[in-house]
């Protein structure tokens, strides 16, 4: 009778830690598939940057890379 109160003991504890895992991890799942706040910064970009670099400029840029 030992060995019967055992093993129901073992079953129960395997059962309990069979949904503290599957709960754990539909609790990751959810939490990977929430949609992330959205940010947004304004830059303010002067007119100067906006040019664009001369064909020379350019080729001396690849060269350096």
């Amino acid at each position: 009778m030992g060995k019967y109160n055992t093993s129901m003991a073992i079953r129960k504890i395997r059962l309990i830690l069979a949904l503290v895992v599957l709960a754990v991890s539909l609790a990751l799942l959810i939490w990977g598939f929430w949609p992330l706040l959205r940010e947004s910064q304004v830059l303010p970009i002067p007119p100067n940057e906006l040019q664009l670099p001369t064909p020379t400029g350019f080729l001396f840029a690849c060269l350096t890379i």
